[in-house]
């Protein structure tokens, strides 16, 4: 598959602002997706801040996503219903372009599924880009986020802002949502 490149503006909700948004945009879609997180029992792949997931829905979907600049850099990847249990078993990949990319980074190292993230997830058509309402749940803890995903940096940045003053919300800054993961199992080690 081809790369494709995205802007993402977030921010963190709390309960009640989630509830809110929840209220007020009832009846857009909503998605459940969990979010089996690979990496090296060294944890290379997040040294080099890149990160390799299995989004599990109806199908299996490979990503690996690296930041350049503004924009994330993902390649995806179908997989068939058996791979996940494959992958969690051998600790390979199978062969393509995302092999290839971590390959490169992690030479003959094993992976490990270190990690699973589900998140319940609404979105909607917002000015030009979409906007997600996340919930998602890991490691016993709960969180909620806003995320706006446009085209280019510059006028994401502003439609983003206005989204927030039309939602009422005020920003709280968010990591993606593998480094709150990262972080919430760092406290449990």
């Amino acid at each position: 598959m081809l790369p494709s490149l995205e802007v993402e503006f977030k921010t963190l909700l709390t309960k009640e602002e989630y509830t809110r948004l929840m209220n007020r945009f009832k009846g857009n879609p909503i998605d459940v997706q969990t979010n089996h997180y690979l990496d090296t029992e060294r944890f290379s792949l997040k040294a080099t801040d890149t990160s390799l997931r299995i989004r599990e829905r109806d199908t299996l979907e490979l990503t690996f996503k690296r930041k350049k600049g503004y924009t994330m850099h993902d390649i995806r990847e179908p997989l068939e219903s058996n791979q996940l249990q494959i992958i969690r078993e051998t600790g390979v990949l199978p062969e393509g372009k995302i092999f290839e990319e971590v390959e490169a980074i992690i030479g003959k190292q094993k992976l490990t599924n270190f990690m699973s993230l589900s998140t319940e997830r609404m979105y909607f058509q917002y000015g030009n880009g979409v906007v997600f309402i996340d919930k998602s749940n890991y490691l016993d803890e709960t969180d909620y986020e806003l995320e706006y995903e446009a085209r280019n940096y510059h006028d994401g940045k502003k439609e983003f802002i206005a989204l927030l003053g039309d939602f009422k919300i005020k920003y709280k800054k968010s990591e993606k949502k593998i480094k709150r993961a990262y972080n919430a199992l760092k406290r449990l080690m």
